[in-house]
């Protein structure tokens, strides 16, 4: 069989304009810039992907001028006349030679599944292992910063049956105008839509207690990244403080990220970016149905269940990911005689007593205290997945 080889790589720059301003907290944009990346291959398939980033700089670590300027350089030089086939070679020779430049390694990865899938005949979801549903509700974001005409286009949507979960844009104004606008809006729409809000990174700690425990207060469903990524010790404090679930955005660029701030019991939620770390293609099933989920609707009656009883949130695209925690989470509750979280479990002595066990065997000492778990039973509601 003929080996099929990566000819070229181009990288091209997308301006959309955006149906109106759209107000983030460090940035109002009037157009949305697309890197779309053309990988052509020697069987003449041409394989798509896209890295996507807002607000230039202001936002992360890339931009898509540098996107495009490290694929041109620095990507296409090591990915021509490779496997065009072998996805995990590619992204392997990749992490070998560069660092960082996230987006720039999800087009990549990306355009080389696209390239397989039509090579095959399947689709992305069937190359990858099978989709394991068939649609999906996505989140309408309002970033007028107006909140009639917020409040006007979230009743368009709802009459349209388009949307009925809205994300609010907030941050850019001072505390109190924020929260007033988010719960006007919140009473507006009521129970008939699911309200988040995203403040990216633009509040301190003391800001986002308050701010946190106001719209909590008022039936906001989820709060995205409302401190600085890089003050893990507040977004644990905050998280542990909250009413209203917290969810990572900025605070994730890897795999590692994300089992990190569950484990440290910082985010109730997690929400992989395009921008994720790229790892070899074996984990790219896992990755791509994140990708493809980024705002899965929290049912507001389980939000309340959760924070009366911290159990564990499935996840159902990925029920292995569920059971190592669930694991985890009644090892940690047995170790401590915890009957709510370690229900069905034989209640393990608090008193230094010796574990029930199976006797040592000869030459080999006595059996060994259990490890600390990986996952802290108090924070026992982690998720893999974005919601």
């Amino acid at each position: 069989m003929t080996q099929v080889l990566i000819e070229s790589l181009e990288a091209i720059i997308v301006d959309l304009p955006t149906i109106r301003p759209h107000k983030l907290a460090m940035h109002t944009m009037q157009k949305q810039t697309l890197v779309i990346l053309r990988l052509r291959c020697s069987d003449g398939i041409e394989g798509l992907g896209e890295a996507t980033t807002i607000g230039g700089l202001a936002y992360g670590n890339e931009s898509p001028e540098s996107i495009k300027a490290n694929l041109d350089a620095h990507f296409a030089p090591l990915l021509i006349g490779q496997d065009a086939s072998n996805i995990n070679a590619a992204m392997q020779r990749l992490d070998k030679a560069i660092k960082g430049n996230t987006f720039a390694r999800s087009a990549v990865e990306t355009a080389l599944l696209d390239a397989q899938g039509k090579r095959l005949g399947l689709a992305v979801s069937e190359l990858l292992g099978g989709r394991v549903r068939d649609s999906l509700e996505v989140a309408w974001t309002l970033a007028s910063g107006d909140t009639a005409r917020d409040i006007e286009e979230a009743e368009r949507m709802l009459d349209l049956r388009r949307h009925r979960i809205f994300k609010l844009k907030i941050g850019a104004n001072p505390l109190e105008q924020d929260l007033k606008h988010v719960v006007a809006i919140k009473k507006a729409l009521g129970e008939r839509a699911s309200v988040r809000v995203d403040v990216n990174q633009y509040w301190d700690e003391s800001q986002a207690i308050r701010g946190c425990q106001v719209l909590g207060e008022n039936g906001i469903d989820l709060i995205e990244q409302p401190i600085s990524r890089i003050n893990r010790s507040g977004q644990v404090r905050l998280n542990q403080r909250s009413p209203a679930p917290i969810m990572a955005d900025e605070s994730i660029e890897s795999v590692e990220d994300a089992f990190s701030l569950a484990a440290d019991g910082a985010r109730q939620h997690l929400r992989p970016e395009d921008r994720q770390e790229r790892r070899p293609a074996r984990r790219a099933a896992h990755r791509a149905d994140r990708r493809s989920c980024r705002h899965r609707p929290v049912r507001r009656d389980h939000a309340r269940r959760r924070r009366r009883h911290p159990g564990l949130g499935p996840c159902l695209r990925h029920p292995e990911a569920t059971d190592l925690a669930h694991r985890a989470v009644r090892t940690a509750a047995a170790d401590r005689g915890d009957r709510h979280r370690g229900a069905g479990l034989p209640r393990l002595p608090t008193d230094g007593a010796e574990r029930p066990g199976p006797r040592p065997e000869p030459g080999r000492g006595a059996r060994q205290a259990l490890p600390p778990p990986l996952i802290p039973a108090s924070r026992g509601d982690i998720r893999c997945c974005s919601t």
